[in-house]
This record gives structure tokens, C-alpha cells and sequence, in this order.
């Protein structure tokens, strides 16, 4: 009997009975609620890492955006101009910022001509650098794969940013002109900032560099298609593009691969599922959930939220109609 109530106290206090130490084991019951627990702690913790993650990517997508920006402002800055939107060989403006991006070796190795290895589609220097991956062109947030086999380029890279061309353009080519009374990207002149062999000066914004869009966030997804029109967008150069006409003829399609145009609403894809596919792909969007970030002519970035006023959206996407653009991002 004695000896029965020293077993129990040294069990209870944790001491060696017979060379053995007596241990309390965990039930059953315990062990589910620990289990449990550490499940709920990690289902809590896991959406504060996923948002403290996409808060990084959106800094880094801003960042990139404040990038061009500055390279932007060096090459007006040198040549008294920006650069034009895309050229006749189907040179787009991201490649004419390569310089002022700090990327001189793979701007002096492109070649500038129209054919054989200055051909966007052909094997060589051209073909290479549209396969180069430059994280200035890419947002952080974007889920494409870095290459894909694209209009004759192999391992081209997706790009996240598209230049302004204009606030009243419905589609690529002017055959197929979505809504009467737009125009298209395959017109010369439009009122944006970029478009074909465009030079726009500063003095040409009238509407205040503060109260223009240079450059915007575009959803890539070349998985996505409707009508025909696939979610696109490229740097550099573009085979489609080229030739394009600067004389007022025709000439060259999917101009929509380095700009965009700001009558269709931003996020149009999400908000508005029915809408005609070459006004989606003429969109703007983002990755980010509620708006999408754009470059101001001044090198500020803003964050531009779905709903914005339609009037005012539009109103940044055009360089000299004097519109008012008081709103708050």
C-alpha cells in the first residue's frame, strides 16, 4: 500500500521509480486540440504573408514604373522629344528607352532594317533580345511564363506595361473600329502621347504633364481570347507591327501589343465579361486587385482604382484636349 502511494507521487512529480522516469503521455483528445490550433494559427498567418508578398510585388511594380519614368525624361531630355510609339521596322519604344535603361549592349547589338536579320521574326540579334527577360518591363505580380512562342519569335517575353496612345481608339485596325465615330491605331496623328513614328515634345502637352499618362499597367494573359483578339503585350519589337505606314497608307496590325488606349474602361475584362474583344485587349488593367498603376508625364506613379469617372480617366489618356482631370486617385 506504501508502496503504491510513492509510485503515484513520483509519477506526479516527474521522478525515477525502478530506473524508469514516469511520464504524463498527451491523450488523444490533446493532441487533436494542439493540432487544431497550430491549424488555425498557420490559416490566420498564411493571408498576412500572401498580402505582406503582393505589397512588395506592387512597391517593385511601382518601382519599375518610376524606372521608365526617369529614362523617359533622359531621352527627352537628349533628344528634345520621346520616343515614338513604334517605328516603320516595327521597333517599338520600350527598345528606343534601352539606353536610358541602362541596357546599351543589348540596344547597340539590335539591328535596324527590314529585312534578314533586322527582321523581328528572323533568327538573330533581334530575335534574341525580344527573348531577353528584363524585369524593368515586368511586374512582379504578373503569373506568365518569362518565354513564349509568339508570332514567330521563340521564347519571346511577356511585357506588363504599355505606352498611352490615345483616349478615343476602339480597335487595332480601321476596318474594324468597334464604336462609330472612334478612330484606330492604324491612324496617323492621335491624341495621345505614343503612337506611330510619333516624337511628341513636352510643349505638345497641353494638359500638364501632371494630368498626362505616358505609360500604364496591362493585364497579360496569351492564354485568354475572344473575338479573335488575343491579351498580348511585348517590348521591343513586333513582327505584326511591321511594316507599319507613316505616310497615311495602311499598313501593319496589333498595334495594341506596346500601347494602349484609355476609351475602354480600365479592368474591362473583369467588369464587363461581354464586352468585344478588341476593347478588352485595348484596355488597361493590372494584376493588382482594385486599379492598376500608370506613369505620369511629371514621373509620378499613381494608382488608378476600378470606377474611376470615366470622363477623367479618359481625360488622362489625351496630351492636349483640355479636359478636366481633378480627381482623386
Amino acid at each position: 500500500m506504501e508502496h503504491s502511494r510513492v509510485v503515484r507521487l513520483a509519477t506526479r512529480a516527474g521522478s525515477t521509480v525502478g530506473g524508469r522516469r514516469m511520464r504524463k503521455a498527451f491523450t488523444l483528445v490533446e493532441l487533436l486540440v494542439v493540432i487544431g490550433i497550430t491549424a488555425l494559427l498557420i490559416g490566420m498567418l498564411l493571408p498576412a504573408v500572401q498580402a505582406a508578398r503582393e505589397s512588395a510585388r506592387r512597391m517593385a511594380c511601382r518601382n519599375n514604373l518610376k524606372q521608365i519614368g526617369l529614362a523617359l525624361h533622359h531621352y527627352e531630355a537628349t533628344f528634345s522629344r520621346l520616343p515614338f510609339g513604334w517605328n516603320t521596322h516595327g521597333t517599338l519604344w520600350s527598345a528606343a528607352l534601352l539606353p536610358h535603361l541602362e541596357n546599351n549592349t543589348l540596344y547597340d547589338r539590335l539591328t535596324f532594317a527590314e529585312s534578314g536579320a533586322g527582321s523581328w521574326a528572323a533568327a538573330g540579334a533581334n530575335e534574341d533580345a525580344a527573348s531577353t527577360v528584363l524585369q524593368v518591363y515586368r511586374c512582379p505580380s504578373m503569373n506568365q511564363p518569362q518565354h513564349l512562342d509568339s508570332s514567330f519569335i521563340r521564347g519571346r517575353v511577356p511585357a506588363s506595361y504599355r505606352a498611352a496612345g490615345a483616349s478615343d481608339v476602339t480597335s487595332d485596325d480601321t476596318s474594324t473600329i468597334v464604336v462609330p465615330g472612334t478612330r484606330s491605331f492604324e491612324m496617323r496623328h492621335q491624341n495621345g502621347v505614343f503612337y506611330g513614328c510619333s516624337g511628341t515634345r513636352f510643349a505638345e502637352i497641353q494638359d500638364g504633364l501632371s494630368a498626362t499618362v505616358f505609360v500604364g499597367e496591362s493585364y497579360t494573359d496569351n492564354g485568354f481570347l475572344k473575338d479573335g483578339q488575343a491579351m498580348d503585350y511585348w517590348f521591343l519589337g513586333s513582327p505584326q507591327i511591321d511594316p507599319c505606314r507613316c505616310d497615311g497608307g495602311t499598313g501593319g496590325t496589333e498595334f495594341s501589343e506596346a500601347v494602349g488606349s484609355f476609351y475602354p474602361p480600365l479592368n474591362l475584362r473583369f467588369h464587363n465579361p461581354a464586352a468585344h474583344g478588341r476593347l478588352m485587349e485595348l484596355a488597361f488593367g493590372s494584376y493588382h486587385r482594385g486599379g492598376a498603376y500608370f506613369l505620369l508625364g511629371d514621373g509620378a506613379v499613381r494608382f488608378v482604382a476600378d470606377g474611376v469617372d470615366i470622363e477623367a480617366y479618359r481625360a488622362l489618356g489625351s496630351r492636349s484636349g483640355l479636359e478636366t482631370t481633378n480627381f482623386d486617385f
